[in-house]
């Protein structure tokens, strides 16, 4: 049988490592192992949920080995350290810190994005990132901990009277965009929690872009409309404000006075990780993602895939296609049918990117567009663009579920999560 490694399992590679396990593994044409250093997978659009408690990442999640065993492939949790590609070995430290070796016949590369400071000082070490499931965990404990010692000041000093509790976000894109929109209704479950000590009137959050508009993805006045939202739920939007610096106690732009933070949480970009730059000599880009021919395959080794943010694929169009979930979802799809036919001698399909629209969850309501046939866009929103904002998530869980599981799923998550909701704000009680 050939040995397919899959590392990653997020959008793409877990969606891939599904589709394959049914195609190839039930029927024993081929051993598919999936590789990642989580137990777990949480789809990463909705990180900036589980970071503000919207989200319970211990009840709305996917166990690897479990999706493993219900689609036959193969889970190994382990940290991916680097390719030898002459002798067709991956290699991965695991759990333990043991050095392990896998061999290989076909190699995918799924291992996502991290966030991009563009080298600008001192935000690795005073800002906080939001790349995965475990930096969202913690920046939530640190919003619940900072949220905890504020209102204890509330409690014991009368001169805080006007007082705030300071959030500045870095990135006018979704992510930040998103965060930003749910930081208020955390404030006020947690005030809730603790007896009303606390609502969003303590809470001063700012969203800080570089360019002239927030979500550049987006029609300008989808994006206009967005920001009049935001602003009118006391959110400040500050645009064409450059960050030169960051500081312990805020950020310094390029122009203007400092903007004071209390937490200050960095969205402004993504890149490949580090160690794919260059790695095992395979050609990479300058946010070191690695070059792909159409068929996904590396331009150095036709036996090596890459997909979702990590790959480098450029378009017709002269750009390559965005590092999103869509993105992903796409190549995993022609991923898998592109290795069906690599070991069965047969032509393989060009990958093509299709823009499907972009929406954004302003936590009770949602905003974007839709591009509809003949790539003409249709503006929703409110409730509407809500809804589609969540069936994305859906069809997302139906690709590796399947629809009547992701019902089931859907159903006893909203059942478990009534009472785990509470907990997650009263933990510091």
């Amino acid at each position: 049988m050939k040995k397919i490694i899959i590392v990653g399992g997020g959008a793409g590679g877990l969606e891939l490592a599904t589709n394959l396990g049914d195609k190839l593994g039930k029927n024993k044409q081929a051993e598919i192992t999936l590789i990642d250093k989580n137990s777990y997978h949480i789809w990463k659009p909705l990180l900036h949920e589980v970071a503000t408690g919207a989200m319970y990442e211990q009840v709305d999640n996917i166990f690897f080995s479990e999706q493993a065993k219900q689609h036959h492939f193969e889970f190994t949790q382990g940290t991916f350290t680097n390719i030898d590609r002459e002798n067709k070995q991956v290699l991965i430290n695991d759990t333990n810190d043991n050095h392990i070796s896998l061999s290989y016949d076909i190699l995918v590369i799924a291992v996502g994005s991290t966030s991009n400071d563009f080298g600008t000082p001192g935000v690795k070490e005073h800002c906080i990132f939001l790349d995965d499931q475990n930096a969202a965990i913690r920046l939530r404990e640190i919003l619940l901990s900072k949220f905890t010692n504020f209102c204890s000041t509330l409690d014991k000093d009368a001169d805080t009277k006007g007082e705030k509790l300071r959030i500045a976000i870095v990135g006018g894109g979704a992510t930040g965009v998103e965060l930003a929109s749910e930081l208020p209704h955390m404030v006020e479950t947690f005030g809730v929690c603790r007896k009303n000590k606390m609502c969003a009137d303590f809470l001063d959050v700012s969203v800080i872009e570089a360019t002239n508009r927030i979500l550049p993805a987006l029609p300008e006045k989808t994006a206009l409309s967005i920001t009049k939202t935001l602003e009118k739920r006391g959110i400040h939007v500050l645009t064409n404000t450059m960050i030169t610096k960051a500081e312990s106690d805020g950020f310094y732009p390029k122009e203007g006075e400092t903007i004071k933070a209390d937490i200050m949480i960095w969205t402004a970009g993504v890149k490949a990780p580090d160690y794919l730059k260059d790695i095992a000599g395979l050609e990479s880009s300058r946010s070191n993602q690695l070059v792909v021919k159409p068929t996904l395959q590396t331009t150095r080794d036709d036996n090596i895939f890459v997909i979702g943010d990590s790959a480098y694929a450029m378009q017709d169009s002269g750009r390559a296609s965005p590092p999103t979930a869509q993105a992903a979802n796409q190549m995993a799809k022609i991923c898998a049918r592109n290795i069906v036919s690599l070991i069965n001698n047969q032509a393989m399909k060009s990958f093509v990117y299709t823009d499907k629209g972009t929406i954004i969850s302003l936590h009770d309501t949602a905003q974007g567009v839709v591009k509809l046939i003949g790539n003409k866009e249709m503006s929703v929103k409110g409730w509407f663009a809500l809804m589609i904002h969540r069936l994305l998530y859906r069809m997302h869980q139906a690709s590796l579920l399947g629809i009547f599981k992701t019902i089931r799923f859907a159903r006893d998550c909203k059942a478990k999560y009534k009472s785990k909701f509470a907990s997650i704000f009263s933990q510091q009680d």
